[in-house]
């Protein structure tokens, strides 16, 4: 999945602006994208308005802009002072830089997943064993007839990709029809 860093506004209407930035993010993310927005948690445990703490924040938000696909931004025509810091990174790193609004209106609607396949009766294998004698407590001979084994496909289907990823691995098959080592 594309990793898109989310830059926007953080000073100013801090509430709101905030809350714009969760809103930027989730739309990314119901495009498909996985968004970075650093402001949207630093801000959970850093105070904006101690100078010292900021600068950490803004630091951690351009190391991050370095991990990511695409730099997306939100007013690009009037950025802040901590988004042009973004934005200068991006670009220096050779990351696009590119209008958020455009972005979350023009990438496609996230990949449905896909749902599991239904099982399906694999059908059954039978085994014709042929006729073998047997020594019964009496110790006379038993003379058996052949056996016929019925065994569910979905057991051979196991057996097979189990041999496959262990050449030459020898597995019984236990109670209940279970594969066992």
């Amino acid at each position: 999945m594309k990793k898109v860093y989310i830059c926007s506004p953080c000073r100013g209407d801090y509430e709101n602006n905030i809350q714009r930035a969760k809103e930027y993010s989730r739309a990314a993310a119901m495009k498909g994208c996985i968004p970075i927005a650093p402001h949207i948690y630093l801000t959970q445990f850093m105070d904006d308005t101690i100078p010292a703490e900021r600068e950490l924040a803004l630091s951690f938000g351009r190391e991050l802009v370095l991990q990511c696909d695409e730099l997306w931004t939100f007013g690009l025509s009037h950025p802040s002072a901590g988004m042009a810091g973004e934005i200068e990174v991006a670009k220096a790193a050779g990351i696009p830089v590119l209008n958020g609004f455009e972005e979350i209106s023009r990438v496609g609607p996230a990949p449905a997943a896909a749902p599991d396949p239904e099982p399906q009766d694999a059908g059954s294998v039978t085994l014709h064993l042929p006729a073998f004698r047997a020594m019964a407590v009496c110790n006379q001979h038993l003379d058996h007839g052949p056996l016929h084994i019925e065994i569910d496909g979905s057991i051979i289907l196991e057996l097979a990709k189990r041999l496959t990823a262990e050449p030459g691995a020898h597995f019984d098959i236990g109670p209940g029809g279970e594969p066992i080592d």
